[in-house]
């Protein structure tokens, strides 16, 4: 905190905290009702496409006419792990809400111009493809910080668990109706589907994401949005108790 916000910053002791019962009940509660709903959907939203487009990989290389579905897996591959290295640096430059709203347009972009433009080069079909594996394995990062950022330490973990478990509807509706949709219409299907999902999942954190970040969010008084439970002090925020 003091590396990042100032050596003004600091946080009270914390105290001991009572674990409230009925955790469950309370994450659909009119305080946190829409913390977990964009928790869980904005999860959802992200492993639908990833999930299907991973596991079912080979089965778009064919309809998508490449000769070598080998050295395409592995390009896949490898960009997933550098995604996965970008989004780590990015998730401690950018504010929680900028990234993600911006990796959810980006890879519905990537994916749509593909559905769209079904007879572009082959060479340019692996570009935007490669782009949407780097794009997407970006934004798998906040999955593990946000999720955790959205509720106070009463019922964080119940939340984070509740959130995954929303997660998981996409992961198997992704992994289920995908090969079906595969088989029917074609991978150009799967792109349409799979990019509307993730405009959908931007358009629920442009709507719904509140700013977890304190480094971003104490810029702007209004988009402190933090879980209640916290509170810093500062010389210039000498009253800005996080609700």
């Amino acid at each position: 905190m003091h590396r990042y916000d100032g050596e003004d910053y600091t946080v009270h002791p914390a105290s001991q905290v009572e674990v409230k019962k009925g955790a469950w009940r309370m994450l659909f509660s009119k305080k946190y009702r829409r913390r977990t709903l964009v928790g869980g959907l904005f999860y959802a939203c992200q492993t639908f496409p990833f999930f299907g487009i991973s596991i079912f990989l080979p089965i778009l290389m064919e309809n998508m006419n490449v000769t070598n579905p080998l050295v395409t897996q592995l390009l896949y591959y490898a960009l997933m792990i550098a995604g996965v290295l970008v989004g780590i640096v990015l998730s401690n430059r950018l504010p929680r809400r900028y990234f993600l709203i911006g990796t959810f347009l980006a890879s519905a972009a990537f994916l749509l111009v593909l559905s769209i433009w079904h007879q572009a080069p082959l060479a340019l079909t692996l570009i935007l493809f490669s782009l949407f594996s780097l794009t997407i394995s970006t934004a798998l990062v906040m999955d593990y910080a946000y999720p955790n950022e959205l509720f106070d330490a009463s019922i964080r973990t119940s939340g984070v668990g509740m959130c995954i478990a929303i997660s998981r509807i996409g992961a198997v509706a992704g992994t289920f109706m995908l090969p079906i949709i595969s088989n029917a219409w074609g991978s150009q299907a799967i792109f349409i589907i799979c990019g509307t999902v993730l405009l959908i999942g931007g358009i629920i954190c442009y709507q719904w994401a509140p700013e977890t970040s304190l480094r971003f969010a104490k810029h702007n008084r209004s988009t402190i949005n933090e879980p209640s439970g916290s509170r810093v002090t500062s010389s210039r925020y000498s009253d800005s108790t996080i609700d």
